[in-house]
């Protein structure tokens, strides 16, 4: 009985100690790569009056239509998705922020880059794509299911 109340007792101050490092406050001084680093000086009181991040919520994303950039289009040919695939990795690796989809839509191999809700987001991604890439025949696609973080 005593095991099962000290084990008990020990989840639950395991429980809170975790809820309480996962505050909004303490959310928004995550170091993020790339992003910069926000520090916020404030009573300790103030995170209980905000409330806490809902796990559920972290790293969800909503689909809604809005714009891609079309890198490259081949056809169903094996070169085409060895050259997608090559165009895949260039783009990762030079610009990491940038979501990139590979895929192959009948008859033809595409990569597709970006997730954007504007056309001028998506404007100004292919305007410098054009200027620091190889690749001339980009365009912006409309109308696409994009992935938008919450």
């Amino acid at each position: 009985m005593k095991q099962t109340g000290l084990l008990l007792f020990l989840l639950l101050t395991t429980a809170l100690a975790s809820a309480q490092e996962r505050t909004l406050v303490r959310d928004l001084e995550r170091d993020v790569p790339g992003k910069g680093t926000v520090h916020i000086e404030s009573d300790a009181r103030l995170d209980s009056l905000i409330g806490y991040v809902s796990d559920a919520l972290t790293g969800t994303r909503i689909k809604a239509t809005g714009y891609r950039i079309q890198v490259f289009a081949g056809n169903n040919t094996r070169a085409a998705k060895e050259q997608a695939t090559e165009i895949d990795k260039y783009i990762r690796a030079n610009y990491p922020d940038l979501p990139v989809y590979t895929m192959f839509k009948s008859p033809r191999w595409l990569c597709v880059v970006g997730d954007f809700l504007y056309y001028e987001e998506a404007y100004e991604t292919m305007r410098k794509l054009k200027k620091e890439t190889p690749y001339k025949g980009i365009i912006i696609l409309r109308k696409q299911e994009i992935k938008v973080p919450l």
